[in-house]
């Protein structure tokens, strides 16, 4: 495990040239779901000796999209309305839909939660890439999200291989291992991430409910 690093596109993030970049989060809110608190402050516990930096209760989200090609203060106010307009019809086909969180795994630069099933997330995915794509074009990203997860903490200093194997055997003790979540909502954000402290902070620009309003 080696410190994690905080990327722009393919790139490091530079936040000298970029200091905050737009994203869409599909936010997570441990407070509305129970059972992942839980799992969080065991998987807390059982790290608590480690190099991590550990999300805040308030910061956890699923990356769904990064505007990466240009800063969030390059965004011009008719970018961000239309943005907020095309998310949102976007998501008006999506139905908000429930998720398993689980097993944590320990990977190469922190902690992350495994999440499943993969179809409804890659849904949720698909549509706000294809909001981004109607206003910003096919190019304004080159991030990767991949497999699609809730990361819990971020790495602070390297360890070794044993010490490794330690963490991955003291989070399969946590039990439950596994919790649901409900995702109801997206949110267009401006996000900052601190590469010395290894956290990510945002401001909401907006927030967008999953599925069609219902007939007045």
């Amino acid at each position: 495990m080696k410190p994690f690093t905080f990327q722009q596109g393919k790139n490091v993030w530079q936040a000298s040239t970029a200091p905050s970049l737009v994203h869409a989060y599909a936010p997570v809110n441990l407070g509305s779901n129970p059972e992942l608190a839980h799992l969080v402050r065991g998987i807390r516990a059982a790290t608590k000796d480690d190099p991590l930096t550990h999300v805040g209760d308030e910061w956890f989200h699923i990356a769904l999209y990064q505007l990466s090609v240009k800063g969030a203060a390059e965004v011009t106010a008719a970018e961000r309305k239309a943005l907020a307009a095309e998310l949102k019809g976007q998501m008006e086909t999506v139905a908000p839909f429930t998720i398993t969180v689980g097993s944590a795994l320990a990977y190469g630069t922190g902690i992350v939660f495994d999440l499943g099933p993969d179809g409804p997330l890659n849904e949720l995915r698909t549509a706000a890439t294809r909001a981004f794509e109607a206003v910003l074009g096919s190019e304004a990203t080159s991030y990767e999200t991949g497999v699609l997860h809730l990361t819990e903490s971020y790495a602070t200093a390297e360890v070794g291989l044993d010490h490794y194997h330690q963490i991955h055997r003291r989070l399969r003790r946590v039990r439950p291992s596994h919790a649901p979540l409900r995702i109801d909502t997206v949110a267009l954000v401006d996000v900052v991430a601190n590469d010395a402290e290894k956290t990510i902070t945002w401001e909401t620009w907006k927030t967008i409910p999953l599925g069609a309003e219902s007939p007045a």
